[in-house]
């Protein structure tokens, strides 16, 4: 069952599907790609292979990923996630340290990747009211982050995505 590898992924904005579709693309062998959403078409247990993308959220990969990655075991897992925030930042890294604990724990982790991607208007938008407000204040430097993530994923990240898993898959 040598290479054949699910790209499954969790998409709220669809920066986490695009960021999927390119990789998927440059994949050697028997390959897949699923959205969460319709996990339940495929027995997992066909893959050997999975590469999980996500959508931060909190800190961390968004539930529906968590709660995917908690039920397999014995899988090579590499995972890719978009967040609003530069991926080499402290809460980038953080980000990376939890969903490469949660997915070394029945697993093999082959690999790990994050990149920009805008953040959901609808989200902007409930960061100016309470409660969140309180929480996640609007700030300039975070109006500048928001600003700055707008035209993420764009082709450089795609680019580095794809270059990263041609080199950790198609060995």
């Amino acid at each position: 069952m040598a290479n054949n590898t699910l790209v499954v992924y969790s998409s709220l904005t669809g920066n986490t599907k695009m960021v999927a579709g390119r990789i998927y693309e440059i994949i050697e062998g028997e390959k897949r790609i699923i959205s969460l959403n319709d996990i339940k078409e495929i027995n997992v247990d066909d893959f050997d292979r999975f590469v999980i993308g996500f959508w931060v959220d909190k800190g961390t990969a968004d539930k529906r990923t968590r709660e995917f990655i908690k039920k397999l075991s014995q899988k090579e897992i590499a995972f890719f996630g978009t967040l609003g925030a530069d991926p080499e930042s402290d809460h980038g890294r953080k980000v990376v340290e939890r969903v490469s604990e949660l997915c070394s724990k029945n697993n093999t982790l082959i690999g790990k990747f994050l990149c920009r991607g805008k953040i959901d208007p609808k989200l902007v938008e409930r960061m100016g009211k309470f409660p969140l407000k309180l929480v996640h204040p609007l700030t300039p430097e975070r109006l500048k982050r928001i600003e700055d993530a707008k035209p993420h994923p764009n082709e450089e990240d795609f680019k580095n995505a794809e270059n990263y898993f041609k080199n950790i898959l198609n060995k």
